[in-house]
């Protein structure tokens, strides 16, 4: 039997060769990712970006209230449901 390292049979030898060219690929690949990872002053931050798309959804907020609404009314009249009211004091109602 040929001897074996404890790196799940295989070859003193191969086996070596084999860590070292994991450990290049390794080395490749932490800077590839270093390179391609931006640095902390490049562009803003996702905290930053998802503050600025809360901002512009709530932007928004009266004409999406508005479509809803309207999706709404055309659900009701396909099923054969009365449809919503449009009045400002109901509670599906769309801000005008």
């Amino acid at each position: 039997m040929s001897e074996t390292t404890g790196r799940q049979g295989i070859s003193p030898g191969r086996g070596d060769d084999l860590w070292e060219r994991l450990r290049a690929i390794e080395d490749k690949l932490s800077l590839i990712i270093e390179i391609l990872s931006p640095e902390d002053s490049d562009g803003p931050t996702l905290d930053e970006i998802l503050g600025r798309l809360v901002t512009l959804i709530a932007a928004q907020n009266p004409m999406l209230r508005r479509i809803d609404l309207t999706t709404g009314r055309l659900l009701d009249i396909q099923e054969g449901r009365t449809p919503r009211s449009a009045r400002p004091d109901d509670e599906d109602g769309a801000d005008a």
